[in-house]
């Protein structure tokens, strides 16, 4: 069991460690190419939006599938 979070702790560590290098290299990509003219507020703000369209849908399909599951479970099918 100790193994178990011992091996989990070194691969979070070293995950962690990987992105932050991986952050590093983009910013150092960035501030060598310059502003590419694109406003990371509005990219972000188009990304929360279109995961929360995407998370409503989803959530209106599972509303119908309860709703429709609940009529079937109430349909007697022995006919008695």
């Amino acid at each position: 069991m100790r193994d178990t979070y011992l091996k989990a702790s070194v691969a979070v560590s070293l995950l962690a460690s990987k992105v932050r290098n991986h952050v590093n290299e983009a910013y150092e990509e960035m501030s060598e190419r310059g502003e590419r003219g694109d406003n990371p507020v509005v990219t972000v703000l188009l990304w929360v939006a279109g995961i929360g369209i995407a998370l409503s849908i989803v959530a209106a399909l599972v509303a119908l599938g309860t709703k429709a599951s609940t009529k079937v479970d109430n349909v007697n099918l022995d006919g008695k």
